[in-house]
């Protein structure tokens, strides 16, 4: 009788403890750590000392750092950008698709089920200066003279670890953005047909504005990722040539690995996070103006 006495808004959150019980400890208590860590010198040559904000201070004046961190949003932005380019008119089509939609979703959704470490791999091949398709096709259809070392050189480097890893986040963006443009009323655009509006001004004035809360979404999760990933980028070209895509998620490694220092690594790591914080925040500013 008493649990029926409690409002909806307090069982809604009696029920959430547990899971943010467990999210205190599996986010939370790393987290902490992670940041103590950040103001230690902590390394294998010389004795642990608390440092206050010296691995930040080390960190910020840093030309290796500074380089890497626009590279980073070099990334970031190019892969969110090329994931929404690719993905609304992917949603866009399969939303006017009546015969065979639940089966061309099924196949769209494929890439997302592939690693992106995998992703990597085969865009690897795929750009190959010997046996690559995609030289192949370039070559055949007379866009090239001859084959193109993609990954051998820096700006086209960027390019492909850009497309490797948004190919596996287009299918992700399409779902998000095919759930806004099913909840638009089909009654809007035939008024707009019948003012005389074209397929541009329908998607300024209609489509947008009511699909922007999915398309929101899907964006920030889309930039926190790419932002914080390596995957395609290690396995396809190590943050090479000339570290032409030397991330800050690779400096992250070589301080831990090849380095051995843990306080500047979770420095990298703090920066990282608040990075991270800072794009979601104009996201959800965004989101919550909506």
């Amino acid at each position: 009788m008493k649990m029926r006495n409690i409002p909806d808004s307090k069982f809604g959150m009696l029920l959430s403890l547990p899971g943010l019980f467990l999210l205190v400890l599996w986010v939370g208590i790393p987290l902490l750590i992670l940041i103590s860590v950040s103001f230690l010198r902590f390394n294998v040559l010389e004795p642990t000392q608390f440092i206050g904000f010296d691995n930040y201070i080390h960190l910020f004046k840093d030309r290796v750092f500074r380089n890497a961190l626009l590279r980073t949003i070099t990334f970031f932005a190019g892969s969110t950008l090329l994931t929404f380019l690719l993905a609304y008119p992917t949603a866009w089509s399969l939303s006017r698709i009546r015969k065979g939609g639940t089966t061309l979703r099924t196949l769209v959704m494929f890439p997302w089920a592939v690693p992106l470490i995998v992703s990597g791999f085969i865009w690897g091949w795929m750009f190959n200066a010997a046996y690559g398709v995609i030289n192949h096709l370039f070559v055949t259809i007379g866009l090239f003279e001859s084959n193109i070392n993609f990954i051998g050189q820096s700006g086209t480097a960027m390019l492909a670890v850009v497309i490797a890893d948004a190919w596996t986040r287009v299918p992700f963006m399409t779902i998000l953005t095919l759930a806004g443009l099913e909840a638009i009323s089909r009654t809007l655009y035939e008024s707009a047909d019948m003012d005389g509006a074209d397929i541009f001004q329908k998607t300024r004035y209609i489509t947008l504005p009511l699909a922007k809360g999915p398309i929101l979404t899907g964006l920030l999760i889309t930039s926190v990722f790419s932002f914080r990933t390596i995957d395609a980028i290690f396995s396809l070209t190590k943050g090479g040539p000339a570290r032409g895509t030397y991330v800050l998620g690779m400096l992250n490694l070589d301080y831990i690995y090849n380095y051995i220092e843990f306080g500047r690594a979770a420095a990298v790591s703090v920066y990282l996070a608040l990075i991270c914080l800072l794009i979601a925040a104009v996201y959800i500013y965004f989101l919550l103006k909506e």
